[in-house]
């Protein structure tokens, strides 16, 4: 009977264990992600500023410019 009980035990500490080290897996993936999302909503942020200050002149410059790339 404490075979079959310390079994258990040992069962369900190496479950936890794992568990745990799915959490700490999941967490960074998140925090990684995260960055990559703020990254992005910081340059759509810029872009709106930019966009927000060309004048109908710039406008025609910043296109000859992307053409000749």
């Amino acid at each position: 009977m404490i075979d079959s009980i310390n079994e258990l035990e040992q069962g369900l500490r190496d479950q936890l264990e794992a568990l745990a080290k799915d959490i700490r897996q999941a967490e960074s993936a998140l925090i990684s992600t995260k960055e990559g999302y703020l990254k992005v909503q910081g340059a759509l942020e810029i872009l709106a500023i930019l966009k927000s200050k060309v004048t109908p002149e710039t406008k025609d410059d910043v296109a000859a410019a992307i053409a000749l790339e």
